[in-house]
């Protein structure tokens, strides 16, 4: 408690040193990113030159945060009420955000930048009507696979739990796993987790915003992640986001569940890329993942909200867009239809490396991918198909923080806890978080 408040106190301290530029006469910008990919990082930077050059008068003020610390980051700025404008946030938080009545309106930007038509599924986050965050990075997990790996075992691509199970099983060596999965008690080994739940014709809550944690299908998804652990590396005990893509990439790993395989395989080991393939999205009852979310918005205090807006617009702009697409394609696929336009002639690197596995397998998913903030109760779970509610849950990141149906999991899968057991124990805990969170909406 006591290294919080001096966090806090420290924050105010530079905050109140610094004094706000606009006062200078400078419409100064704060944009808080949870990126810190270097070549990402480098086309950010390359934004905010171009913007600053275009804006006369203005400044961008780029910081960085790992995606496993911006929530806590962005709370401490809230409770210190220290200067935050733009925000680089998971959809969980920009979902609370919303609810607390924090970030402002951003439908005139919508309307600049095409309109809500102009906007590709899922990639706007609207609350009674009005649209509060636009997503940056709806990135689709999904198998990725070592080719020759599977040639030479004589195995296709896994298209059910069965499969893949006997895939890693097959694969698996003292040299390499058969598969990169993360097993730590984080948010990575949760949404993992969860997209087998999907799987399995069930969901964690449904469109009124019950929890359905506990429940048999709930139980069986779990059992099939603890038991696909046993042919991850003993480390992933302890994985979170990066160990898994790493993994895979280094050559130690036969398939991996991730969002961009290709783009840091690409990156990091180039000679690999052509032994990489996506394989179809995996189902056991249904065919399901998750779209993932890096949304954009702006605190309604802002000193410099117009000037935040007029940020926020400038990211978006097809051919600022496809900058960032061409760096990291899967992670940052397009927003717009305008900029996914742009990309179709693209002459980048990773376009041309890899560009019709883009197009035909990885963004020709999005119909199977679920995005669990802005559609409550995705799965219906009478017909095992995906629906979209349009009731946005702000009681996942509650989920995601709590870290308790990743404990599930590692009691499961290292402690050989009973998986019915495990999935309840973690269900009530959970309850309680979403009560008190509930509450604290209430008094907002």
């Amino acid at each position: 408690m006591q290294r919080r408040s001096l966090l806090v106190a420290t924050l105010l301290l530079a905050s109140a040193l610094a004094g706000p530029a606009w006062t200078q006469g400078i419409d100064t910008v704060r944009f808080l990113s949870q990126e810190t990919d270097p070549d990402v990082v480098r086309v950010q930077r390359a934004w905010v030159e171009k913007f600053v050059t275009e804006n006369p008068g203005t400044d961008i003020i780029l910081e960085s945060a790992p995606n496993t610390v911006i929530n806590q980051r962005i709370a401490t700025y809230v409770q210190a009420g220290a200067t935050l404008d733009v925000i680089h946030s998971d959809p969980g938080s920009s979902a609370r955000l919303a609810a607390a009545g924090l970030l402002a309106p951003l439908d005139d930007v919508v309307e600049r930048l095409g309109g809500r038509d102009g906007f590709l599924r899922n990639r706007l986050l609207i609350v009674d009507d009005k649209v509060y965050a636009l997503n940056q990075s709806a990135g689709i997990p999904q198998f990725h696979y070592r080719k020759d790996l599977f040639e030479a075992a004589g195995l296709q691509p896994p298209t059910n739990w069965e499969e893949l199970l006997h895939a890693a099983k097959t694969l698996h060596s003292d040299e390499v796993a058969g598969i990169a999965l993360a097993g730590g008690e984080n948010r990575m080994t949760t949404i993992m987790a969860t997209i087998f739940v999907w799987q399995n014709c069930h969901d964690l809550f449904d469109e009124n915003l019950n929890l359905l944690m506990d429940h048999e299908r709930t139980a069986e998804a779990a059992a099939m992640y603890a038991e696909l652990l046993k042919y991850a590396p003993p480390d992933a005990v302890s994985w979170a986001f990066q160990e898994p893509i790493e993994s895979f990439w280094s050559g130690r790993a036969a398939m991996v569940l991730y969002w961009h395989a290709l783009d840091l395989t690409y990156r990091q080991n180039p000679a690999l890329i052509e032994k990489v393939g996506i394989g179809p999205v995996v189902g056991n009852r249904m065919k399901a993942t998750q779209m993932g979310a890096r949304n954009i918005g702006v605190f309604a205090k802002s000193p410099t909200l117009e000037t935040g807006k007029k940020w926020i617009e400038f990211m978006f702009t097809p051919a600022n867009a496809a900058k960032l697409t061409e760096v990291s394609p899967q992670l940052y696929p397009p927003a717009t239809k305008a900029a996914m336009a742009a990309l179709k002639g693209s002459e980048a690197g990773s376009m041309k490396a890899f560009g019709d596995l883009l197009f035909n397998v990885h963004w020709a998913a999005d119909p199977y991918a679920i995005s669990e903030i802005l559609h409550a109760g995705a799965v219906d779970r009478e017909t095992c198909t995906i629906r979209e509610t349009n009731v946005v849950n702000p009681y996942v990141s509650v989920l995601w923080n709590s870290n308790l149906y990743a404990r599930a999991i590692q009691k499961i899968a290292y402690e050989g806890a009973d998986p019915a057991a495990a999935v309840a124990e973690a269900h009530r805990l959970l309850q309680e978080q979403i009560d008190l969170a509930k509450a604290e909406l209430a008094k907002q």
